[in-house]
Order: structure tokens, then C-alpha cells, then sequence
């Protein structure tokens, strides 16, 4: 948690290291250097490993902890860190390793000094597991002054102990790399790629200490134990080089096509096994039977490396190229939480609600909480900006601000807890209620100047209840109703029904005597508070009751007490207390005119406590058949309804009833809805329509066969009758964006110059390139159908889960338009 944007993003993988981790975190902590973030990512350790980072993260507004639900493996857990990172600059840091005070300052003033270096590491030690120096780690790598093909090669053959992965990159040049495209493989290979794309600087002085493991060096015993279990089989290495020659001759093939990254990452898988030939030499001349073909194995492998040396200068210019045009996707949400700034009313709870919901799934790395004067709820695995306080009578200079966040951040969507926009970056609208505008309020007030202002900037729409959607539109008739989402509140597990004893002590502590009705927020006009200050003096035993008043109140106990002639209690409860003031309640009484939800109702069923309200607005979304209803202005059946409910056999139906109707709520589901629907906004510039079909050609397919395919897609698309209600999505995830522009214009124009074909009216065609994994789920559910084609990357259709996405032939495709209904 930091008010600026760090220059350096420290990645700490984790999985059982409560050993060592403390220690570990006290070394990155004491750097000299200050301006870095910590970002963990705990792999779902079954030891203290999670409560000591808590702990730390506490105490320490640099780190920022995420613990992942299920173990999802080294890789992926490394790879998360990236994602997340925020700085100029990224480091790995096992969790169990040390660094010397002055290891991230060395190398950051080295990287800021020389543009051309794209890492840079310093000499290592290994340690014991008491942190004794046993000795320095031989090796390193410095290509400072050598061009691409010469790091390439020095790279791929001088990898040994020198662990240059642990050393600081630039953040930009690794997300260029396989890793950014979520293809991380070995260590090697990702040097490899950075190799291309600048120099490795290496600090001859031991400032990273490494602790050697009980299993260090098992993947080395575990690679001879297969080989030499395998060696009586020489068949079976005969098979495995066949395989490994076959993909040499491919790489060829690839060039001439321009398949780039294809033949990148298979040239630098092969030169990676190339490396070991002496393992392999090794192994072989181990054994008596693999003595005799050893000699002629060492030659094919020494033809091999030719092979791959020949191909070197082709393979380095097509992949710097394509790893220029590659795009880490890892799209960022700004949440401004003004609210909490502002009041501490129901909307808080929604927001901070949501905010620990997220905090427990991977959207959290997707978004960035403006905390305004630090009156943000401080939730674990949130990230958070501090920001300025929000002035009304400032509104421009704000917006001002908060665009230079956004653009800092990288942020590509916004969202505010309360009617704050940014200039330009696109908005999400989060719609509560119509109150001002049903209840005729002065919409001249700068508060309602600036919600109007949010909705008319708004790309997409999210309300808390269906009416409050229906509200937004009728007030806002040009709103696009598909861009709007009814994700309805929640109601959180503390707010159950109490014991007897929890409501006697709570009774004893504020002085409470006789049997209460609760009133909430009885202050606000719309509340219609005055309907039972005019039916509770008629019960004719009134005096026998006190009312228990909590939220915002605009009345002061001597008001209440006055209208009512009974003791009145004034609180402001914590939610625990709340839900026991509820529990003992005879009921709630709240026959409010208006909710845009109504998160007190729910509440008060959730704590068996019986509910008296109106049906007006949202209120029978949220209260079913389990409320007893009475008119807003009908004193005489509010009366019979404040009797009704002191009976036992209809108090024990409310409260049951009550209870069933609150496990329909959750903020769990809320939570899902919330980050889908900002996930799809993110997807704008795909420009879905009402109907969106999708392709997965194999880019990698003979060009004359793809092409045929594509003007087949094409043609059959253009013809459409419902084209201009159609978008259609190409997939591109094996193929460059300009590679694919190229040839999908190609196809069009062909289709233009030889038919007469009018495109003017549609469809639109949207090309893919990379999403993350989110991303495709909101994806997804947007997509009606996917057309089969004879060339088709089965590959990315797994990856991202398109299996169950209905198929059609291209001879089908007339047949969909009712899917837009």
C-alpha cells in the first residue's frame, strides 16, 4: 500500500516457508534503496506461512499479500507476480534467499544508467540453512557491448549457478517475453528472450545469498534416474531424437512463413537440450550398451547445434520483431473510494463488502483503490493509492487528478464508489438508488450535478436492483440497456440470529427495560418515519414499548421521545451489535417510500428479526412474501400491523420466512456479478454486438488453404441479412496483430473487388490478440457461437475454455439470428 507508483516491484513466491521467511522479509525491508513494492503470492501453504506475511503486512504499507485458494503450481505462482507488478523494474526473491542492504540500489543505479541493459544480477553466495556463508557461487554472464545473436548464444551456453533470473529486469522487456504470454518455461528459456532484447550487466561483488535446500539439486538426481532407467532401451532415445530432428526441420519452414513466434520458442527449446548433450554424452558412455552408439550420437548432436547455429540470424531478426508486438494483458480497474471518505452509510458497507469478497479471489490483481485521505477500510490482498479528499467545490482540478492516476496506473476502466469521474479513461456507473430524481429533489445540488455528470460519461452500468435499473433507464432513456447490470446486495454471516444471552447483555448495556421496535435511518424524509410516529401512539398499549433508533437520524431523541411518549434509545451500533438489536427486536419497522436496495430489511430477516415495511421500489425484490406490507401512507394498517406482529403464530411465520428469504442474498454473488460486468467493460474494443460468432483459424496452416477458409467465413458473414447486429471475433493469439490484419484486409478486399458486397452496414470484424483469463470468462458468455473450420487452432480453443461454446458449419450460419433475441 503506497501513495506513489514504485520503481522497483520485488515478486515473493511462496509455498511452506515459515522458517525462513520472516527473515527473508527483514533483509527486503532493510534495503537502502526505498522505493519498491513487495507483492507476495502465497501458493496455498500448509504452515504459518500465511499468518507471519499477514502479520508483516500489517505493520508494513509496501507489501501487498495474495494467497492463492489452491496450490497452482511453481510456475504459475511465479508468473502471478509479474501480473502484478506495478514498478519500472522486477525482481524474484525465493522465500528462503537473502540479499545484502545494498543489492537493489546497486543494481537499479546500474539499469538507470545504461538504457541497453535489460538485467542485471549481482555475484551470489550459497548459505546454510542457519544463513552460514559456505562459499561463492561460481560463474556469471555480462553482455554489456555484444549484439543480439552473440547474448543469444552466451546466454543459452553460460547458464550455470550464476542465477541471473534473480536478478533485477526491466518490467517492460519481461512481459515481452514467453512469459507474458503465459508460455513461461525454464529459466533458460526466459533469458534466452531477454537476451534478444538487451544486455545482462553482472556486480562482481557476492550482494544475493542463496540458501541451499535439503532437495537442492533433486530435479538433477531425479533427470539421471529417468535416463539411466531408460538407457537398456536405446530404442526409446532413438524415438526421442527423431522427434527432437523432426522439430529442427520444422523451424525452416516457419521462417519462410513468417511464424515467427513459433520459431522462436522451438529454437530456444532445442538450443536449451542442446546444452546438455554432455549429460546425455555422459549418461550413454555410463553404460556399457550405449558405449558403442555414443560416437554417433555426439556427432547428430553436433550437426544440431549447426542446424541451429545456421538458423540464428533469421530466428533473432523475426523474434525481436514479434516480441515487439507483443502485449502483456493485465488489465487494471481504478475504484475510487470517495464514500468512505464521505459517509459511513449502507453504500460503505456494499463497497468494503465487495472489496473482502475480492480480496479473496484473483480479481483483487486486477484493481487499485483510491484511498481518499486514508479513510479506506485497509483490507489484506487490496491495493490501495492514497489520493487528496474529494471537494465539491473542486470537482474540475479532481477530475484532473484523477485522469494522471489512471494514466500512471496503466488503468484501462473506472470506477467510483460515489459519482467522481476521470477525464478521459472509461467509466463503469454504479447506480444505488434514483432517490433525487423520483423524489424531485433540487438536481441543481453539485452532488447531483456530479452523479448526471458520471452516468452521461459512463460506457457501462451496474445497479444494485432491478428497479433501480428500471429507475436509471427511465430517467436516462438513451442508456444502451445491455450495457447495465443488476447485481443485487448481500447480507454478511455476522448478521444471524443471537443467543438470548447476547440479547439480555445488550439490553443490560444500553438500559433497554421493556420490549422495542427498531427503527433505522429514521432521520431521512423518504424513510417515512412520520407514518409511525402517527400509528404508535394509537396501540393501546404503547407504553409498554421503547424504541430502539439507530443509522443516520435527522431526529433528535427528544423528538422521537415526544412524538411518542416512550424512551427512546439513540445508538450507533457496530454490526455485531446490530445484529443482536435486531434479534431482540419485536420487529423492524420501515415503511420507507423509496430503497434502491434496502440492505437494513435484509439484514434484520437474516437476524430472525420480523420485518413491517412498504412495498415501494426495491423492497419486495429484496423482501419477497417474508415482509408484512403495509401502504406508505396507511396509519390505520400500519396500527394493525404493529399488533399483527406481537402474535406468536405470525411473528414465528415472519421470522422463518424472513430467514429462507435472506439465504438468497450473498456478496459472494454480488461480488461475481461486480467483476464480470467491469471485465466486460474492459472489452469495448471488440465492439460485441447482439450476436458474436467467433474463430480459431491455425494461423500456422498452409496459406492458400487458410485463405480459401477465411474468404469462406468472410463472404458468408458480409452476406449476413443480420450483419449489422453481427460482430465477428478472430482469434490471433499465434500470430501478430499486423500479420493477421494483413491477411484478414487481404481476404475482404478480394471479396469487395470480385463481388459486389457492401460493408457499410456491418458486420463488424474484431480482431483478438491477447486477453487474460478473466477477460475470456466475460468473454465468453457474450459469444453465441463458434463456427468450425477445417483449420482451426485446437490449441488456443482449449486454453481458454471455447469447448462448450455452441458450434455451427459455415452452411449453418444463416440459421443464428434468433440467437439475438
Amino acid at each position: 500500500m503506497t501513495n506513489k507508483k514504485p520503481l522497483v516491484s520485488i515478486g515473493l513466491p511462496l509455498y511452506n516457508e515459515e522458517h525462513y521467511v520472516g527473515q527473508t522479509i527483514d533483509h527486503l525491508l532493510a534495503q537502502d534503496y526505498e522505493n519498491f513494492e513487495l507483492i507476495i503470492s502465497d501458493n496455498a501453504s500448509e504452515d504459518t506461512t500465511a499468518e507471519i506475511c499477514q502479520e508483516y503486512e500489517k505493520k508494513e504499507p509496501k507489501i501487498r499479500y495474495f494467497r492463492n485458494s489452491v496450490n497452482i503450481g511453481a510456475v504459475a505462482n511465479f508468473q502471478i507476480l509479474v501480473e502484478l507488478a506495478r514498478g519500472e523494474y522486477f525482481v524474484w526473491v525465493a522465500g528462503h534467499d537473502l540479499w545484502h542492504p545494498t543489492f537493489l540500489s546497486r543494481c537499479v543505479e546500474l539499469l538507470s544508467r545504461d538504457e541497453s541493459v535489460v538485467l542485471c544480477y549481482p555475484q551470489a553466495f550459497w548459505i546454510d540453512g542457519e544463513g552460514q556463508r559456505l562459499g561463492v557461487i561460481p560463474g556469471s554472464i555480462d553482455t554489456v557491448g555484444l549484439d543480439p545473436i552473440s547474448r543469444f548464444n552466451v546466454v543459452l551456453w553460460g547458464v550455470g549457478y550464476c542465477y541471473p533470473i534473480y536478478g533485477v529486469i526491466r518490467l517492460q522487456a519481461l512481459r515481452k517475453t514467453s512469459l507474458g504470454l503465459k508460455m513461461i518455461g525454464p529459466d533458460t528459456l526466459i533469458l534466452a528472450e531477454l537476451a534478444l532484447l538487451g544486455a545482462f550487466a553482472h556486480i562482481q561483488e557476492p550482494l544475493l545469498y542463496i540458501r541451499k535446500m535439503e532437495d537442492f539439486g533433486k530435479w538433477d538426481k531425479y533427470v539421471e534416474k529417468v535416463f539411466n532407467s531408460r538407457l537398456s532401451d536405446l530404442s526409446a532415445l532413438e524415438l526421442f531424437w527423431q522427434m527432437i530432428e523432426y522439430h529442427v526441420n520444422l523451424v525452416p519452414k516457419h521462417i519462410d512463413r513468417d511464424r515467427s513466434r513459433d520459431a522462436a520458442i522451438l529454437s530456444v527449446v532445442l538450443c536449451m537440450l542442446t546444452k546438455y548433450q554432455w549429460v546425455l554424452a555422459g549418461l550413454l558412455n555410463s553404460n556399457p550398451q550405449g558405449k558403442t552408439v555414443a560416437e554417433g550420437w555426439n556427432d547428430r548432436i553436433a550437426h544440431l547445434v549447426s542446424t541451429m547455429q545456421n538458423q540464428a540470424t533469421a530466428i533473432e531478426k523475426l523474434f525481436v520483431k514479434e516480441l515487439k508486438n507483443t502485449v502483456h494483458v493485465n488489465p487494471k480497474i481504478i475504484i475510487d473510494g470517495v464514500f468512505f471518505q464521505l459517509y459511513k452509510t449502507g453504500i460503505a458497507r456494499v463497497w468494503r463488502s465487495l472489496l473482502e469478497e475480492w480480496a479473496k479471489k484473483s480479481f483483487a490483481r486486477h484493481i487499485i483503490v483510491l484511498d481518499r485521505a486514508e479513510t479506506a477500510p485497509k483490507i489484506p490482498g487490496i491495493w490501495y493509492h492514497n489520493v487528496p479528499s474529494y471537494d465539491y467545490g473542486n470537482t474540475d482540478a479532481d477530475r484532473e487528478m484523477l485522469q494522471q492516476v489512471c494514466d500512471e496506473e496503466g488503468a484501462e476502466l473506472f470506477i467510483s464508489t460515489y459519482y467522481t469521474t476521470p477525464v478521459s479513461t472509461a467509466s463503469v456507473f454504479m447506480a444505488y438508488d434514483m432517490i433525487p430524481e423520483v423524489m424531485q429533489w433540487d438536481l441543481r445540488h453539485p452532488m447531483w450535478q456530479e452523479k448526471h455528470y458520471a452516468i452521461e460519461q459512463a460506457c457501462a452500468y451496474i445497479a444494485i436492483s432491478e428497479n433501480t435499473a428500471g429507475d436509471l433507464v427511465k430517467f436516462f432513456p438513451d442508456i444502451y440497456t445491455k450495457s447495465l447490470t443488476v447485481a443485487h446486495c448481500g447480507v454478511e454471516s455476522k448478521f444471524c440470529p443471537a443467543s438470548s444471552e447476547a440479547i439480555n447483555s445488550f439490553k443490560i448495556k444500553y438500559q433497554i427495560s421493556k420490549p422495542y421496535f427498531i427503527l433505522v435511518g429514521p432521520g431521512s424524509s423518504y424513510k417515512n418515519t412520520g407514518l409511525f410516529l402517527k400509528a404508535f401512539p394509537k396501540l393501546p398499549t404503547y407504553q409498554g414499548f421503547e424504541l430502539v433508533c439507530t443509522g443516520s437520524t435527522g431526529l433528535s431523541e427528544a423528538e422521537l421521545r415526544n412524538n411518542t411518549g416512550v424512551v427512546v434509545h439513540m445508538l450507533q451500533l457496530s454490526d455485531e451489535e446490530l445484529s443482536v438489536a435486531y434479534s431482540g427486536a419485536i420487529a423492524l419497522v420501515y415503511p420507507s417510500k423509496y430503497e434502491g436496495f434496502g440492505l437494513p430489511v435484509l439484514e434484520a430477516m437474516a437476524c430472525g428479526c420480523p420485518v413491517i415495511t412498504s412495498p415501494n421500489a426495491s423492497i419486495p425484490e429484496v423482501a419477497g412474501e417474508a415482509a408484512i406490507y403495509v401502504q406508505d401512507e396507511d396509519v390505520d394498517g400500519l396500527v394493525n400491523a404493529l399488533c399483527e406482529v406481537q402474535k406468536p403464530g405470525v411473528r414465528n411465520s415472519s421470522i422463518a420466512a424472513g430467514l429462507e428469504q435472506a439465504k438468497k442474498f450473498s456478496w459472494s454473488t454480488m461480488a461475481e456479478k461486480v467483476s464480470s460486468a467491469l471485465m466486460d467493460a474492459t472489452l469495448l474494443g471488440l465492439n460485441l454486438k447482439d450476436v458474436n460468432i467467433i474463430i480459431f483459424p491455425d494461423w500456422s496452416a498452409p496459406e492458400e488453404s487458410l485463405g480459401e477458409e477465411l474468404a469462406g467465413v468472410l463472404g458468408t458473414v458480409i452476406t449476413h441479412p443480420d450483419k449489422s447486429q453481427m460482430t465477428l471475433l478472430v482469434d490471433t493469439s499465434n500470430i501478430s496483430d499486423e500479420d493477421a490484419d494483413a491477411a484478414i484486409s487481404s481476404v475482404v478486399m478480394n471479396l469487395l473487388m470480385s463481388e459486389d458486397l457492401d460493408v457499410e452496414d456491418g458486420p463488424e470484424i474484431t480482431l483478438m490478440g491477447q486477453l487474460s483469463d478473466m477477460q475470456w470468462s466475460a468473454l465468453l458468455t457474450r459469444i453465441h457461437s463458434r463456427i468450425r473450420l477445417e483449420n482451426e487452432n485446437q490449441e488456443a480453443i482449449a486454453r481458454v475454455k471455447a469447448t462448450n461454446l455452441p458450434c455451427c458449419e459455415l452452411d449453418n450460419l444463416p440459421n443464428i439470428s434468433f440467437l439475438a433475441s
